[in-house]
This record gives C-alpha cells, sequence and structure tokens, in this order.
C-alpha cells in the first residue's frame, strides 16, 4: 500500500518535472536558471520517498568544483537538494526518455567519448566555473556499494586548476533498511526499476552529507595529485581503514 502511494506521487512528480523541462526549453531569454529548478525538483523527490538528509561540515558557494564518491543514481537528487549545482555525466544519458530530458533541462555536462571529448568538457566546465558556477562529477566513473573508495580519474580536475576553483570533495553515506539491507547502493544486475520499487517500499532512507574542508589547488598543480587528496579526503569519511592501508602502502614505497 505504501509503495502503491508512493508511485502515484512519484508519477505524478516526473510530471511535473516533465513540464520544467518544457518551461526550460521554452525560455529563449536565457534568464530561467536551471539550479533552483533542480534543487526544487529533487528537494521534492527525497520527500516523496522519505529520504532524510543529513548534514555535516560546511559547503562551498558559488564558484567551485563538487566531488563526490558514488553508491546509488540517488545521489544526483541527494547533491542537486543541498546545493546549487550543475552536473557530469555519460553522453548515453542525453539519449534516455524522461531522465535524458530532465538531465539536459538541468544543464548537464555531458561526456563524449573520442578523441578532444574530454578537452572540450574541460573547456566548458571552466568557462561555467569562471562564470561563477558550480559543477559535481563522480571521478570514480561507476558506483560502488558505500563500502569502499576506488581511484579517482583525475582527467576533469583539470576545469578546476585551469580556471582557479576551488574543489570541495563530499562522502555520501547511506542508511540500512529496517532489514539491514543496503538498498540505497545501485549495483549488480538490477534496474532501476528494481531499485526504484525497493526504495518505495521502505518507510525511510537516511543518507549523511559530509562536506569536507575545500581543496585550493595551485596553478599548474598536477591533476593527479589534486585528485588524490580530494580521493583521501572523501576515504577518511566512508572507509578510514582503507585509506590507513593505503597510507601504509604508500610509506613502504617510499621506504623501499
Amino acid at each position: 500500500m505504501l509503495a502503491t502511494f508512493r508511485g502515484a506521487r512519484l508519477v505524478l512528480h516526473l510530471l511535473v518535472g516533465l513540464s520544467l523541462v518544457l518551461l526550460v526549453a521554452l525560455d529563449r531569454s536565457g534568464r530561467l536558471r536551471p539550479e533552483p529548478l533542480t534543487r526544487w525538483w529533487n528537494s521534492r523527490l527525497l520527500w516523496i520517498l522519505n529520504v532524510r538528509l543529513r548534514v555535516r561540515g560546511q559547503r562551498l558557494r558559488g564558484q567551485h568544483l563538487i566531488v563526490c564518491n558514488h553508491v546509488s543514481w540517488l545521489d544526483i537528487s541527494v547533491i542537486a537538494a543541498s546545493q546549487l549545482t550543475r552536473f557530469v555525466s555519460k553522453a548515453e544519458v542525453q539519449d534516455w526518455p524522461i531522465a535524458g530530458w530532465l538531465a539536459s533541462a538541468a544543464g548537464t555536462f555531458y561526456i563524449r567519448r573520442g578523441a578532444g571529448g574530454t578537452k572540450q568538457l574541460n573547456q566548458a566546465l571552466s568557462d561555467h566555473l569562471r562564470g561563477g558556477g558550480a559543477v559535481a562529477l563522480f571521478p570514480e566513473g561507476t558506483t560502488t556499494d558505500g563500502s569502499a573508495l576506488l581511484k579517482f580519474q583525475p582527467r576533469l580536475f583539470a576545469a578546476a586548476i585551469d580556471s582557479g576553483s576551488p574543489i570541495q570533495p563530499v562522502a555520501l553515506r547511506y542508511g540500512r533498511a529496517g532489514n539491514g539491507e543496503n538498498i540505497a547502493a545501485f549495483v549488480g544486475d538490477q534496474s532501476l526499476t528494481q531499485n526504484l520499487r525497493r526504495l518505495l517500499k521502505e518507510r525511510e532512507l537516511t543518507v549523511e552529507l559530509t562536506f569536507c574542508p575545500p581543496i585550493r589547488p595551485e596553478p599548474g598543480q598536477d591533476r593527479a595529485a589534486v585528485a588524490q587528496l580530494a580521493h583521501s579526503a572523501v576515504c577518511a569519511v566512508v572507509a578510514p581503514q582503507l585509506l590507513q592501508a593505503l597510507q601504509a602502502e604508500a610509506r613502504e614505497s617510499l621506504a623501499a
């Protein structure tokens, strides 16, 4: 009964989202900023799913790059509901019905495959950051179950370095369902529909959002080194034992 009621509200909310997509498309003046609309829509989505946010740390405002660990498709809604920002996504999302329309209306930047794709994207990100905007990305490149952290890919950190923008690492940690299962993680062979059905059935889900101290890269600083700093900051929150192991391994390599 709970899942059916929430499902009906979700369908209505998707229709509202599509109306906003049309509104943005018809705004020829360009005065309608997508970020506030995106924040409102995602806040309502979390309310419908009864996802409770617990925010820790001090979030940056204005020009900055947000880098976050990736656990679920919900990550986007969690960040968007707490921050005025745009996102970076793989190019395939642009062609998805509904999800792709919503993403494009929100001003998403797309990673395109092939020669020059990353260079063009970094230029677009740099321009947006220099204009005072914020951009969020998931440098692991894929989702995990949230218990560990994959390597951060450094290529998109170049936009923050080139534009002189601070970087804010953000750590996401989802609570467990009432039966102890990790239902938020979008991993394995499950489909989006299957994952959403599990969320609709759950009475409440909590997520802890930790804004780590910002990193302020120097001009020309090595992007791999900056990516490692961001990785360590997030890892200290979501997987401190892994961070200790990585630091011990690094010390042994230096001593060898």
